[in-house]
């Protein structure tokens, strides 16, 4: 079937621009088969990559400057490298003309010194962006690392660079495997596995840990969009903070409930301690009345006998309060013995080296649970084991 959609091709001269209008060249260290040199024009510098004497007359290499150009310039985004021209410029041959990126690799910026986390997770955020907007564009950068990322004005800004070895499926020429030992995926150029050892490099929290193991497994496990690998990601990030929130409103729920206790027990104490002088003052002044005086002993006597009921009460609250929770914490050692009494450990030992074979863990938990009727006992034995068993039974990994 003939196609007419345009295809990636070797440089024809009609569609080099002559120029020479550059000025104060200046060569930039890099590998490889690509020549950057730094030049003004305009008032402004430009980066301009070309190929290196040995490769400039080799068709292939000519072929996948023009395929990078075709790529980068149709990438137009704040976070990612943009391409103006392709140009013949005196004495480098065809130039990719590029913005100029004043900054530091991410590569030394890593080495430059210690970094907050919060700036941590921000270049990781920014690279996630960067990245997600180059796969909507159905582009693949192959060959993501630290030194093909810019950071500019203190690691406040990020650029991605090098789209020499990316591809789209609207090229059909060199296709060859891509990438750098370190960040390539055993199975091949992949985005989300070299993002994932770029994140474990950024040390952005022992709660990414997951994440960035899902970014580098076999390729049927992996993340398939950086869209999903970034929401995880801020879910991580946030779930210390939910929890530091939780405990400071604890904390002060207690205090407020221990302020109140202890507030009421002051207030009684002032009130009975002006009715006894109430009571006091009454009997001195009736001192001739005897009936009365029996009287007032008599309701002060009463008095008396109810701040001690009421006291005993309160011991005895503290006691039951006490032997209850001594209760849930020895039935907790009982439940923990009998766990370890099952032998659950051989028992995982077992069913990972075995296919379709049924354990009797919701069995256990359940006798367990029918053993005790109070909830806290009941929601430790789930919490503790019923839950964490089948979340490991559910990763063993099954031959």
């Amino acid at each position: 079937m003939a196609c007419n959609e345009p295809t990636s091709g070797f440089v024809k001269p009609d569609n080099v621009i002559l120029t020479a209008q550059f000025t104060d060249f200046s060569t930039v260290p890099s590998s490889g088969y690509s020549l950057l040199v730094r030049a003004k024009r305009h008032g402004r510098w430009w980066m301009l990559k070309g190929l290196k004497e040995p490769y400039r007359q080799d068709a292939i290499y000519q072929v996948l400057l023009q395929k990078e150009y075709e790529i980068t310039c149709q990438l137009q985004h704040p976070m990612v490298v943009s391409a103006f021209s392709f140009e013949e410029v005196d004495g480098l041959g065809p130039c990719i003309v590029m913005e100029w990126i004043e900054g530091l690799t991410l590569k030394e910026w890593l080495t430059q010194g210690k970094h907050t986390m919060k700036q941590r997770r921000h270049v990781a955020d920014m690279l996630m962006e960067a990245l997600a907007y180059v796969h909507s564009r159905q582009t693949q950068h192959r060959d993501l690392k630290p030194s093909n990322i810019m950071l500019t004005h203190d690691g406040q800004h990020l650029k991605l660079i090098d789209f020499g070895l990316s591809d789209t499926d609207s090229h059909t020429i060199l296709k060859a495997s891509a990438g750098t030992e370190g960040y390539m995926a055993p199975d091949g150029p992949s985005d989300i596995y070299s993002l994932g050892c770029i994140l474990r490099e950024l040390h952005v929290g022992w709660w990414a840990n997951q994440v960035i193991r899902k970014c580098v497994a076999p390729l049927n496990h992996r993340y398939s969009t950086v869209a999903s690998i970034q929401k995880v990601l801020h879910r991580c990030w946030q779930w210390p903070r939910r929890i530091t929130v939780t405990i400071c409103l604890l904390a002060l729920f207690i205090s407020v409930y221990l302020f109140g206790i202890s507030h009421t027990q002051s207030l009684h104490q002032t009130e009975m301690q002006v009715l006894n002088d109430s009571l006091m003052l009454i009997k001195q002044k009736n001192d001739a009345n005897a009936t009365t005086i029996h009287s007032t002993q008599t309701t002060i006597d009463s008095l008396q006998s109810r701040i001690n009921e009421m006291e005993v009460d309160r011991q005895k609250e503290r006691v039951v309060i006490q032997d209850r929770q001594d209760y849930i914490q020895t039935a907790k050692r009982e439940i923990d013995q009998k766990i370890r009494a099952y032998g659950i450990q051989q028992m995982f030992d077992t069913v990972s080296c075995q296919k379709n074979v049924t354990i009797p863990f919701m069995r256990i938990t359940l006798e367990l649970e029918k053993q005790y009727e109070e909830p806290e006992l009941k929601q430790y034995i789930k919490e503790r084991y019923r839950d964490p068993w089948m979340k490991r039974l559910s990763e063993l990994p099954f031959r």
